[in-house]
C-alpha cells in the first residue's frame, strides 16, 4: 500500500474518532443533567446498646416506612445485602438496601460518513471506463482491419495478447491492495478473450466449429475461475457484457442464426447458474436480461427467426431447474426472475404467433399453461415464493392462449370465467401476485365486453354480458366468504365490496336497455319508450324485491333510485317523443309502482319493525285489557310513524 493511502485511511479514522467522543460527551452531560441528587433516607435503626446515649426515634406506622424498606423496582435480588454493623453505637442498625447498579449505556456506533470520493473514483470510474476501453479496442481494431495493415490471424493473436496483458495487470493491481482496480482489469481481459474467440470464427473462419467450441467454453470456465477466485460480482458483470455482446456485434452480414443463438444460450445457462450457487444477486439479474436484450438487438439486424423462441425457452427451462433444484434459496428475487421470464417468453410467442406461425406458438403456449397448472395442482413448492409465481403465470398462459385461439365468439365469456375462479384462489390461498394478475385479466375481459355493443338478440356478445353480471356476484360473494373486515391484507378489499353491487345493478340496467332496443328496433317511437321504460321499472321492482328477500338495505335503495331514475326519464327524454295516451299509460303504471312499494315498506315494517313490547302486547292479547288493546290497534299507524330502525344487523349492512 502506497504512503499516501496509508495516510488517507490515517485521517478518515481520526475522524471518526473524534465524530465518537463528541457523541459521548454529549451523552454524558445529558446523562448527568437528568440524574438529579437525591437527599439520603435516613436508615432505621434498632435499640442502641446500654449505656450509649443516642435515643432511637419512635417507630413509624407500617404505611409510612413501607416506601423505605421496600425494594427498589430495579434491585438486583441475587446480590448479597450488605450486613448491619456488628461495633459501635450503631451495631445492629438496619440500613436500606443499596440500588442496584445499572450496566453502562454503551451508544449505537455512529456509521462512518460516506467517501463519494472514494466510491466515485475508486469502484464506479474504473468499471465504467473499462467498457470504454473494450469500446475503443474493438473499434480501434475494426479500422485497422478496414484500412488492411494486419493479416486475420494477426488480428486474433493480437486480442489474446491484449487480454494477457490486461490480466497481468489487474492480478498486480489486486497484489498491491487496490482490487477494485484490479478486479475491473481482470474483467477486461477476459472479454477482449471472448472477443477474439468468437471473432476468429465468425468473422475470419480461422478455426473449426469445435475447436472454436471448446476455446468458447475454455473462456467461460477460465472467467469463472477467476469471478470466483476474487469473489468479484463486477468481474462477472463485465464477463456477461462481453459474453453476451460479443457475438452479435461482431457477427457477419448474414450469420448462421443457430450457431450465434447457440452461443448466447449456452452462456446464458452457465452464468445463470454460477450466480445462484454463488449468490450473486445481480449478475443473476443481468444473465436474464441481457439475453433478451442481445436478441432483440439479433431481431433488428436479422429480423425475427424461430432461434430466438428457441434461446429464450432454454433460458426459462433453466430458471425454472434453479428454482425447483435450489430450494433453500428461493427469494422474492427468484421469483420475480422467473415471473418476468415467463411474461418475456408470452411475449416472444406473440411476436411467432403474428409472424405467422399460429399452430407452433399455440403449442408452446399451451404446454407451458398445462406444465404450471400442474406444478401448482401437485402443491410443489407451495410454501416458498417461487411458488406462488407458479399459478399466477398458469393464469398468464390460459389467457394467452385464449387471445390465440381465432374465431371463437365467446372468448370473453371464458375469460371472465378464468378470471373469477383465479379471483378465488387468489383469496383462498393469499396469493397477491395472483390477486392481481387475475384483477388485470378480468379487467381486460370487462372492458372488452363492456366497450362493444350488443348488437343481436341472440349473439355470442349476449351471452359474454350475461357471464359478466353473473361473475361479478360471484365475486362479491367470494370477497365475503374469504375475506373479513379485521384482515390486515384484504380487509379494505371486504369493506368495499359493496362496489361490486351498485356496479352490478347498474351493468344490469345497460343490459337489459340494450336487450330492449335491439328487440324493439323494428317498432314505432312510441313502443321503443314504452317498452324500455317498462323494463327499467320492472328492473327496479326486482331488486327492491331481492334486497328485501336478501335483507339488504342498499339493494331497496338502489331500486327505489332506479324508480326515480326512469320518473326523470320519463319526463326529460320520453314526454317530447310520445303521444298523450303513452303518457297517461307510464304516468299511471308509474305512480301505481310507486304507491305500491310505499306500501310494500309499510307491511315490511309492521311485520319486521315493531319494538319488543308492542310486539309482546300484540302476540298477547289475553294478558291486557280489551280496551288497551283497541287502543294499541287504534294507534298502529303511529307507533308505525315512531318506530326505530330495525334491529337487523344484516339489514344495515
Amino acid at each position: 500500500m502506497e504512503h499516501n493511502d496509508k495516510v488517507e485511511q490515517l485521517e478518515q479514522r481520526i475522524r471518526r474518532l473524534e465524530h465518537e467522543v463528541a457523541e459521548l460527551k454529549q451523552f454524558e452531560m445529558q446523562r448527568r443533567q437528568a440524574s438529579a441528587p437525591r437527599p439520603p433516607v435516613p436508615p432505621q435503626r434498632t435499640a442502641p446498646p446500654s449505656g450509649s446515649p443516642f435515643t432511637p426515634p419512635p417507630p413509624e406506622p407500617h404505611w409510612q416506612g413501607a416506601h423505605v424498606n421496600a425494594p427498589p423496582p430495579n434491585a438486583n435480588y441475587g446480590v448479597r445485602p450488605p450486613q448491619p454493623p456488628q461495633q459501635g453505637q450503631y451495631a445492629g442498625a438496619q440500613r436500606p438496601p443499596a440500588q442496584a447498579q445499572q450496566p453502562p449505556y454503551t451508544p449505537p456506533v455512529p456509521k462512518p460518513p460516506k467517501d463519494w470520493e472514494h466510491l466515485i473514483a475508486r469502484v464506479w470510474l474504473p468499471r465504467v471506463f473499462i467498457v470504454v476501453l473494450i469500446l475503443g479496442i474493438v473499434w480501434g481494431f475494426i479500422a485497422v482491419v478496414k484500412a488492411g495493415y494486419l493479416s486475420e490471424p494477426i488480428r486474433c493473436i493480437l486480442g489474446v495478447l491484449v487480454a494477457a496483458v490486461l490480466y497481468w495487470l489487474g492480478e498486480r493491481e489486486v497484489s498491491k491492495e487496490r482490487p477494485a482496480l484490479g478486479k475491473v482489469l481482470l474483467g477486461g481481459s477476459i472479454a477482449i478473450l471472448i472477443l477474439s474467440i468468437v471473432a476468429s470464427y465468425l468473422l475470419y473462419a480461422l478455426l473449426p466449429f469445435i475447436f472454436a467450441f471448446l476455446l468458447y467454453i475454455g473462456a467461460l470456465v477460465f472467467a469463472v475461475y477467476i469471478a470466483l477466485s476474487q469473489r468479484s460480482q463486477s468481474i462477472v458483470g463485465i464477463t456477461l457484457v462481453a459474453g453476451y455482446l460479443a457475438p452479435v456485434l461482431i457477427a457477419p452480414t448474414h450469420p448462421n442464426l443457430w450457431i450465434l443463438a447457440g452461443f448466447e444460450t449456452i452462456f446464458s445457462a452457465v452464468m445463470l447458474v454460477v450466480a445462484m450457487k454463488y449468490s450473486f444477486r445481480v449478475s443473476y439479474i443481468l444473465a436474464f436480461a441481457l439475453l433478451h436484450i442481445t436478441l432483440g438487438l439479433s431481431m433488428i439486424w436479422y429480423g425475427f427467426s424461430v432461434q430466438n423462441v428457441v434461446a429464450v425457452l432454454v433460458q426459462h427451462a433453466v430458471i425454472l431447474a434453479i428454482s425447483v433444484l435450489w430450494k433453500q434459496r428461493n427469494t422474492s428475487m427468484q421469483l420475480g426472475v422467473l415471473f418476468t421470464s415467463f411474461a418475456f417468453v408470452g411475449g416472444w410467442l406473440t411476436i411467432y404467433y403474428l409472424d405467422g406461425s399460429e399452430t407452433g406458438a399455440r403449442w408452446m403456449i399451451a404446454i407451458l399453461s398445462l406444465m404450471y397448472s400442474i406444478l401448482y395442482a401437485s402443491g410443489i413448492q407451495k410454501r416458498t415464493p417461487v411458488g406462488i409465481a407458479y399459478p399466477a403465470m398458469a393464469i398468464f398462459g390460459w389467457f394467452l392462449l385464449l387471445n390465440m385461439i381465432p374465431n371463437f365468439p365467446a372468448r370473453m365469456a371464458v375469460i371472465l370465467v378464468e378470471g373469477t375462479l383465479a379471483f378465488l384462489l387468489a383469496l383462498r390461498f393469499r396469493n397477491k401476485l395472483q390477486l392481481v394478475l387475475a384483477c388485470i385479466v378480468y379487467a381486460y375481459a370487462f372492458l372488452a365486453t363492456f366497450l362493444v355493443p350488443i348488437e343481436r338478440f341472440w349473439s355470442a356478445h349476449t351471452f359474454n354480458w350475461l357471464i359478466l353480471l353473473i361473475t361479478i356476484a360471484v365475486i362479491y360473494r367470494i370477497i365475503g366468504k374469504f375475506v373479513r373486515s379485521d384482515d390486515k391484507n384484504y380487509g379494505s378489499l371486504y369493506r368495499k365490496r359493496y362496489i361490486l353491487m351498485w356496479a352490478e345493478a347498474i351493468l344490469g340496467l345497460v343490459y337489459i336497455s340494450q336487450l330492449v332496443q335491439v328487440a324493439s328496433m323494428s317498432q314505432n317511437a312510441d313502443v321503443r319508450h314504452l317498452s324500455l321504460s317498462s323494463a327499467w321499472i320492472i328492473y327496479a321492482i326486482l331488486i327492491i324485491v331481492i334486497g328485501m328477500v336478501v335483507q339488504k338495505s342498499k339493494l331497496r335503495i338502489i331500486g327505489i333510485l332506479f324508480i326515480f331514475f326512469t320518473l326523470l326519464k320519463i319526463i326529460f327524454i320520453d314526454l317530447p317523443d310520445i303521444s298523450i295516451g303513452v303518457r297517461a299509460i307510464l304516468f299511471i303504471i308509474l305512480g301505481v309502482v310507486g304507491l305500491g312499494l310505499s306500501r310494500l315498506f309499510y307491511k315490511r315494517r309492521d311485520t319486521n319493525g315493531q319494538p319488543p313490547l308492542q310486539q309482546q302486547e300484540i302476540s298477547n292479547p289475553a294478558e291486557h285489557h280489551g280496551t288497551d288493546q283497541q287502543h294499541t290497534e287504534g294507534n298502529k299507524d303511529d307507533h308505525l310513524l315512531n318506530d326505530p330502525k330495525p334491529k337487523n344487523n344484516d339489514d344495515l349492512s
